[in-house]
């Protein structure tokens, strides 16, 4: 898989893969993001940031990825067991339905583990609502462990959090 740093030439590409994400969560009743959440102004600070990462094969974009310094306010009083001398947060994770039962998600979590180690990270953070069909094994497996959860101001679920010390 190629890894990309997002420019304002790939904000379709984004916008694209959100928008069918967003469609296929909402049509199997998961309710994390909607076409508000995250929409395309927070996406394009992504781009502009520098932090919006998308993955393609065969020159078709099948997942991004954001990784930033910024925690998220939702994590201030998450109880993180892990060294937090510098923390970088994975959210906006999303894979292209189509590529949903592929290796696409472990390849951009094997790249943000790349690009913490690269840039002297010395954990990973992320969370997902519990809600979500992702099971806990999943990130276990890969050394993430539970660090609690979190309710949102526009999400009755709970977000579980998730940390692996690098």
């Amino acid at each position: 898989m190629d890894i990309k740093q997002a420019t304002p030439y790939f904000l379709v590409d984004a916008l694209f893969v959100l928008k069918e994400c967003i469609a296929d969560m909402n049509s199997r009743g998961f309710k994390q993001w909607n076409n508000a959440n995250p929409g395309p102004k927070v996406i394009e600070k992504d781009i502009d940031k520098g932090t919006l990462y998308l993955g393609f094969e065969l020159g078709m974009v099948r997942g991004m990825i954001n990784l930033t310094e910024e925690m998220p306010k939702e994590y201030a009083d998450i109880d993180w067991k892990g060294n937090g001398e510098k923390v970088l947060y994975v959210n906006r994770l999303a894979i292209h339905p189509l590529y949903s039962q592929t290796d696409v998600t472990e390849k951009l979590l094997a790249f943000a583990e790349g690009y913490a180690r690269e840039n002297k990270f010395t954990s990973i953070r992320l969370d997902v609502l519990e809600q979500y069909p992702v099971e806990d094994t999943f990130f276990i497996n890969r050394k993430f462990e539970n660090a609690g959860n979190f309710h949102s101001d526009f999400q009755k679920l709970p977000y579980l959090c998730f940390e692996k010390n690098i």
